[in-house]
């Protein structure tokens, strides 16, 4: 999943050694983004040496985010800390449009999902209409897509610090599905879907709806396109799934090689940034969907991140 934004080639460096990883540089600081790629699991290990080792070489201290539970005990058993701070949040489409059926009616109590049907139902009322953008894109609504985005970043960037590990929208475009909200013939807001593991799993890389989009465009983009991936499913023959990707959990909770003070430290550092940077809006927006959470780790060596290196991270995340 974290793979994709390696493609991102102005933010993110490959470090090839026959297994590729992918990572960001700030200062002294190296994050590794998601498992290295192997072609088998038994190589991720001499991998994770070799790339510790090659950041010894440039005198570059390393931090590995988003990884597996298999790789964070790898990481463990070279005596790294892992803390437990983020999950993957994952879709499935037929869960979700079973909950947002007018048809089912043993759902109303839970609030999120009752607020994702009254905003989608407001966004329809309001005349937004979702669809599939096929083909080569028109001039005209590739630079609508482009001034919204500008337009939607500006209006975050007054509401403090916005995170993200990728963000660009028309790279890998061969591969990825697009679909646009429109109203009144105008783009206000746009979902980008990239496939990983073939055709079993998408990722969603951007779900924005624009300032001018009235309230609930982007909860109906996303439920317009499961709509689409539930058509897939019945087509192929196979389940699909879809992931919002990497959310910030409400607590870090220490996992390896990780005690005492450092705690503390780490716990009050991550409540600060967590709630300065919003990340945990994100995962209540998300959480209307009453997505699958997967526990995702965050491992780095056991004289310690630090504040310097929660900075570092910081920014190289920052928008």
């Amino acid at each position: 999943m974290a793979h994709t934004a390696w493609l991102e080639f102005e933010r993110y460096h490959i470090c090839s050694f026959q297994p590729v990883q992918g990572y960001m540089q700030r200062n002294k600081y190296v994050f590794a983004w998601g498992n290295p790629l192997v072609s088998s699991p038994a190589a991720l290990k001499r991998t994770a040496e070799a790339f510790i080792e090659w950041t010894k070489s440039q005198k570059l201290r390393p931090v590995w985010c988003c990884v597996d539970h298999d790789f964070e005990k790898i990481l463990a058993s070279l005596g790294w800390s892992g803390v437990m701070c983020i999950h993957e949040e994952v879709l499935h489409p037929d869960h979700v449009l079973d909950l947002t059926s007018d048809k089912v009616k043993g759902h109303e109590g839970a609030g999120l999902v009752k607020d994702l049907k009254k905003n989608i139902r407001r966004a329809k009322k309001a005349g937004v209409v979702v669809e599939e953008i096929t083909g080569k894109w028109k001039a005209e609504d590739r630079e609508q897509v482009e001034v919204g985005l500008l337009e939607w970043r500006r209006s975050k960037g007054s509401k403090g610090v916005q995170l993200a590990s990728a963000s660009q929208p028309w790279i890998d475009e061969d591969h990825r599905r697009y679909w646009v909200a429109r109203w009144s013939n105008h783009i206000i807001g746009i979902l980008i879907l990239t496939p990983i593991h073939g055709p079993h799993v998408y990722v969603i890389k951007n779900a924005v709806s624009f300032p001018s989009a009235p309230k609930g465009t982007s909860e109906h983009l996303i439920h317009t396109a499961l709509q689409y991936i539930q058509a897939d499913e019945e087509r192929l023959g196979f389940p699909i799934t879809v992931t919002f990707g990497i959310t910030a959990s409400h607590h870090i909770t220490p996992v390896d090689n990780l005690k005492g003070w450092k705690i503390a430290t780490l716990t009050k550092v991550y409540e600060k940034v967590a709630k300065g940077a919003g990340l945990l809006k994100r995962g209540e927006f998300r959480g209307k969907f009453d997505s699958e959470r997967k526990k995702m780790y965050v491992c780095y060596p056991v004289d310690g991140l630090g504040l310097e290196g929660v900075k570092s991270l910081l920014q190289v995340l920052q928008k």
